[in-house]
């Protein structure tokens, strides 16, 4: 085989998925997230692609099913819940807490696993024309991407509703995944046609998503910056008494110790000046800009986890009506925490 026609064949096979990758990338426009993030998720879906070959090649001679049946019955299950449960993990744990940021680490999950795989394929079948790489390439690749953000996207939209951790989005976002993956690998008896499909379903669908995910972040920065700025200022300014959130504050001295409830109007201000920062840094990044290194950053996230120790897990909880770091906002921490140790 002459080098330059393995190399062609290389990029047929992995490149269209990257370029796709790097497309929401750049189309991230408040820069979610950031490179090595990205890069992690690639390592995972390739981790995930070496484990679930193993997993797959047991399970398969366990069943005694016939190969196709496999492909179509079981592997969709066994591969979405591998890749799956890493992007379940970031939304449950609000490193990824918008549906713009889902759908990219999503699809670079996908992308990692497909690239491992293709690669697995390109040493088993050197000969196999370039036909062949190119379906996997804009086919295979592109579904095993596309069908983990679209899985991602379901944990997003229904966790809200349900919890981030709730088993109900989950199990029905993995349902969901399995059988557009069954799908696929159920036309591939018509390869052609299920690639063409592929790239007219998964990339309009994601283009939805990533639309209305990007008008609810603009609403959620808009909505949230002007009432942390409201209450930040009330609380500045020593009027915060005389506001529902002052009287549900003098409520609390009856449950917990003044020094207690000084640290719990401490702990709604602190959380409300850096909920501002971290919003304001996706507006800088909007316009193409990057706030500047902040040297007090770390020092003002370790008297928050001071805060939140000293107050307990009860106060903590009855702070909960008020808190600033509830849902999405939990995800400011993240932002802030990689900001500081930058």
């Amino acid at each position: 085989m002459q080098p330059l026609t393995l190399a062609a064949r290389v990029a047929v096979a992995c490149l269209p998925v990257l370029v796709f990758l790097t497309t929401l990338v750049i189309l991230d426009t408040f820069r979610l997230v950031r490179r090595r993030r990205v890069a992690a998720a690639l390592l995972v879906g390739g981790v995930t692609a070496l484990a679930t070959y193993f997993l797959n090649t047991w399970i398969l001679g366990l069943t005694g099913l016939e190969s196709w049946r496999y492909a179509v019955l079981v592997a969709p299950v066994v591969e979405e819940a591998a890749k799956g449960a890493w992007v379940a993990w970031l939304v449950a744990t609000r490193r990824a807490a918008f549906l713009v940021d889902t759908a990219i680490l999503g699809f670079a999950t996908g992308a990692g696993f497909a690239i491992v795989e293709n690669a697995y394929y390109l040493s088993q079948l050197p000969d196999a024309p370039l036909l062949v790489w190119a379906i996997r390439g804009l086919g295979t690749a592109i579904m095993h991407g596309g069908v983990t953000a679209l899985l991602g996207l379901m944990l997003q939209a229904f966790g809200e509703k349900r919890g981030a951790g709730s088993g109900r989005p989950w199990l029905g976002a993995l349902l969901v995944a399995a059988l557009l993956h069954g799908l696929f690998n159920r036309f591939m008896v018509q390869p052609v046609v299920a690639t063409a499909l592929t790239l007219l379903i998964l990339p309009g669908a994601l283009l939805v998503a990533w639309r209305a995910g990007e008008r609810r972040l603009r609403n959620w920065l808009g909505r949230g910056f002007d009432l942390d700025s409201e209450l930040l200022g009330l609380i500045r300014d020593g009027h915060v008494t005389a506001t529902p959130v002052g009287r549900y504050l003098q409520s609390l001295r009856e449950s917990f110790r003044p020094d207690i409830v000084a640290d719990l109007l401490c702990l709604l201000r602190l959380q409300c000046e850096l909920s501002l920062r971290a919003k304001g840094t996706l507006m800088l990044r909007e316009q193409g800009f990057e706030p500047a290194p902040d040297p007090e950053l770390a020092g003002r996230l370790a008297e928050l986890r001071w805060l939140e120790k000293s107050v307990g897990r009860a106060g903590l909880l009855a702070l909960r009506p008020l808190t600033r770091w509830r849902g999405t906002d939990t995800w400011q921490r993240h932002l802030l925490a990689e900001q500081a140790g930058r």
